[in-house]
């Protein structure tokens, strides 16, 4: 991003006063996009189960402190968004009835109203199917595991970065992560004041392994400002032990060891989510996604950070032909539209694909309309040859903002 880009930047947010305290942050938020394009999982025998309406439920317009935090109810206050519907939870008496049937329930989701379920026994679904309050159900083909997702991100050579050479004491501070923040002016916004206080990061990622004992996050850990964790691939489960991924992404935001590596944001606060699991894809990553989203918002997230993607899955006749890329197909698209209309600021990669013959596109839901795409480029501001390209199927530019995404440091399992 030039000098010239970001001052017609800066103007364009005055002219917005609604919008200005979300988007005067996304720099923060770029810089951990760009190594990271995932895609979907499974186990066998899930199942969605949408719920025709929300009719008799103990929760009301009325009333919403009973389902959202003050954090949560302050957001949409300051941006002056109505409480809604999809703001009210899933009938719990519907859910209980399904739960009765036998089958185990994993997510739920307000926003496409209904649950995700767990069974080995198809009869139990049948039954479901039968009770009124029930729209439609959804099987997610079961898949085989497979090689670790990120493999093929992990090959991506750093080639040719020349950096930053620190200019004075100050520079010096961010030590390997120099070039990736000076490159979006960063020191910039950090002089300015823009460090992440006060604001709430949710990140949503496949694990975060080595993050409790990582010193680049002592900071984050000693104040206390890992506000919580949740697993939505297994829930109950610790997202900590089951992938590097989010530890790399978090690091680009969160890392503080002056003359080590200084991240985009490192005095916010975070909630680790896990929505994805590395060995396979499915459509129900999508689902687990718009689940994740919705509580980012329940706890009260100023911001979403997203570095996942959706196009292909195991089972080819869920993957997502770039039709699909429209900003209004697509479920995790949809509930990243639905998040950024509750005054959050969603921010996902553009994708991994730029050199894909048959589906160089982005993926959803970085398609939305609403959604901060981020593409990468190299060092020297030239576009990764790995980046996913625009424009979305209806012809909206794409990605939205492109930054460093090739060579990037980011923190390693112990150091």
């Amino acid at each position: 991003m030039t000098l010239n880009e970001q001052s017609a930047w800066m103007q364009a947010m005055e002219c917005n006063n609604n919008l200005m305290t979300m988007k005067k942050y996304f720099l923060f938020f770029l810089l951990v996009l760009f190594n990271s394009s995932l895609y979907p999982q499974i186990a066998p025998d899930k199942y969605f189960i949408q719920f025709t309406d929300k009719n008799n439920s103990p929760y009301s317009l009325s009333q919403p402190e009973k389902y959202l935090t003050a954090r949560a109810l302050a957001r949409r206050a300051r941006y002056h968004i109505p409480i809604k519907e999809n703001d009210i939870p899933v009938n719990p008496q519907y859910v209980k009835a399904v739960a009765n049937t036998g089958v185990q329930i994993l997510n739920t989701s307000r926003w496409l109203n209904g649950i995700t379920v767990y069974t080995t026994d198809t009869a139990l679904i049948d039954s479901i199917k039968s009770f009124t309050f029930v729209r439609s159900t959804l099987k997610f083909s079961p898949a085989g595991q497979k090689e670790d997702k990120f493999r093929k991100e992990a090959a991506i050579p750093a080639v040719g970065t020349p950096v930053f050479k620190a200019v004075d004491t100050q520079e010096a501070k961010y030590g390997a992560a120099l070039t990736q923040i000076k490159q979006i002016n960063g020191i910039y916004l950090h002089n300015k004041g823009y460090r992440g206080e006060g604001m709430v990061i949710a990140v949503l990622d496949a694990g975060y392994s080595s993050v409790p004992k990582q010193p680049l996050f002592d900071s984050l850990r000693n104040d206390h400002r890992i506000l919580g964790t949740k697993d939505f691939v297994v829930p109950g489960g610790d997202v900590y032990p089951q992938h590097y991924h989010g530890r790399m992404v978090l690091s680009c935001m969160a890392a503080d060891i002056p003359g080590t590596m200084i991240g985009t944001a490192p005095k916010a606060s975070y909630w680790l989510l896990r929505s994805e699991d590395a060995r396979s894809e499915n459509v129900i990553e999508e689902y687990n996604w718009v689940s994740a989203a919705e509580f980012a918002d329940s706890v009260g997230a100023d911001v979403i950070n997203s570095s996942l993607g959706y196009i292909a899955f195991d089972d080819t006749t869920f993957s997502h032909p770039y039709s699909d890329m429209d900003g209004k197909t697509c479920i995790s698209t949809r509930g990243a539209e639905i998040a950024a209309s509750k005054g959050i600021l969603v921010v996902n990669s553009a994708g991994n694909d730029g050199q894909s013959i048959a589906f160089p596109w982005i993926g959803a839901p970085a398609d939305g309309d609403s959604v901060l795409t981020a593409g990468a480029v190299t060092a020297t501001g030239i576009r990764a040859s790995f980046s996913s390209i625009g424009p979305t199927y209806d012809g909206r530019i794409k990605p939205t903002v492109m930054a460093m995404g090739q060579g990037d440091a980011v923190a390693n399992s112990t150091d």
